[in-house]
């Protein structure tokens, strides 16, 4: 009788520090919260460096080599060059931008992002605010570190039609 006591008892501990030890959500059977996508903590990253005027922490997130295409066709290559472009547009204009990610998807070490954005924009100059929008896609490298960085960003700007 001795040992059915302690069986029991073991069961009944057991079942009492399991709900002790799982997280309150898990014990209403809802799932923890997935990781962060590494993908979509940069997007927000950059958009949140852009709007702050982290021009440093904004260069750093592209690699040496990246391409920044911009919405009139050209383009700038280099970190270095990404981080001038993005210098001048900061000394111009306070940002305040949105992505909305249509889709995104990692294969190995290449990953993209891709969307439409919305975006306010303060004139420094004269305090004038503007609006615009288009469409987006970052290309992404993972570095020997784990690292993500931009390798290639495109941009375009929906203009609105002239009547």
């Amino acid at each position: 009788m001795r040992i059915r006591w302690d069986f029991f008892t073991l069961l009944l501990l057991f079942t009492v520090s399991a709900f002790v030890f799982i997280p309150v959500d898990s014990a209403r059977g809802q799932k923890a919260p997935p990781t962060p996508d590494p993908i979509a903590r940069i997007r927000a990253e950059w958009a949140e460096n852009m709007r702050t005027k982290q021009l440093e922490k904004l260069a750093m997130m592209y690699t040496e080599d990246a391409i920044f295409f911009e919405p009139n066709g050209t383009s700038v290559m280099g970190r270095s060059a990404i981080r001038d472009l993005c210098k001048t547009v900061m000394a111009e204009y306070t940002s305040d931008l949105t992505f909305h990610t249509v889709a995104t998807d990692r294969s190995g070490n290449l990953a993209y992002d891709s969307g439409d954005y919305t975006e306010s924009l303060l004139r420094l100059s004269d305090g004038t605010k503007s609006e615009t929008h288009g469409t987006y896609l970052m290309v992404f490298k993972r570095q020997a570190n784990g690292a993500w960085l931009i390798a290639q960003q495109v941009w375009t700007e929906a203009t609105p039609p002239s009547h």
